[in-house]
């Protein structure tokens, strides 16, 4: 299962449905409070976190630090900024991307390095 946290209804509204519909299994979530919550008992087979986010850093850090966690890849995306993209990898995401002209085409791609393809066992 896929999680896509942002605070931003749009954001969420508009990139769930993207990634739903290449087959694999996403949830939106609407904040770090609730991924802490769910870590202590689901995990995820990718966690896509906004930057914009006051506590997208707090996520992953928790992400890091979760011992059942720390295996997920994290993609943190935000608006074109290379400051964020160099902190969000020196923190410990997987990968970052950057929002631009919201063509989520290279979120989906970094979705299906980092997750597999639908149906892969580590997709689910």
């Amino acid at each position: 299962m896929i999680w896509v946290v942002t605070d931003h209804h749009d954001t969420r509204r508009a990139l769930v449905p993207l990634i739903a519909a290449k087959g694999y299994e996403v949830v939106e979530i609407e904040c770090g409070d609730e991924v802490r919550k769910r870590l202590a008992f689901q995990t995820a087979s990718l966690i896509i976190v906004d930057c914009g986010m006051p506590d997208s850093f707090d996520v992953l850090s928790t992400v890091r630090n979760e011992p059942r966690a720390t295996p997920v890849p994290v993609v943190m995306f935000s608006n074109d900024d290379t400051d964020l993209k160099e902190k969000a990898l020196l923190k410990g995401a997987n990968a970052y991307v950057g929002k631009g002209t919201m063509d989520w085409a290279e979120m989906i791609e970094t979705v299906v390095q980092l997750a597999g393809f639908p149906g892969d066992a580590n997709t689910q």
